[in-house]
């Protein structure tokens, strides 16, 4: 006559653990508000990623410049083409942008840079 007994243990315990919730995506910035984040290194005149991708939403930026120039980080249209991100040479910054699911062009603003290949593709799901 154990065995109902541990049945029934086991039928509270599982009810406990799915009551103490442990998972899913129920209240705080989940959803649609995000909350991923993005690294992209700089190096001279071009990324080191030249595809990127992340979750809809707000999303963090992460620019580390290795190169000796300016460089900043720029989501086509988005913003009104302002550099999410810039670090001097040798330097670090981080800022953020919320957008939706769709496929975005990235870019370095800094004169010349785009034109010398300093872009690449960010794709937000």
């Amino acid at each position: 006559m154990r065995a109902p007994k541990i049945l029934a243990a086991t039928f509270v315990a599982a009810i406990a653990l799915t009551a103490c919730g442990g998972g899913g995506d129920d209240g705080g910035d989940g959803g649609s508000s995000g909350g991923s984040s993005i690294t992209v290194t700089a190096v001279d005149i071009a990324f080191e990623e030249t595809s990127l991708s992340t979750s809809a939403g707000d999303i963090t930026v992460q620019l580390n410049n290795n190169g000796a120039a300016v460089h900043n980080f720029v989501v086509e249209g988005q913003d009104g083409d302002n550099a999410v991100a810039e670090a001097n040479g040798g330097e670090s910054a981080s800022g953020t942008i919320n957008l939706a699911a769709g496929s975005y062009t990235y870019y370095c603003s800094i004169t010349g840079h785009r034109e010398a290949g300093m872009q690449g593709t960010l794709t937000v799901s």
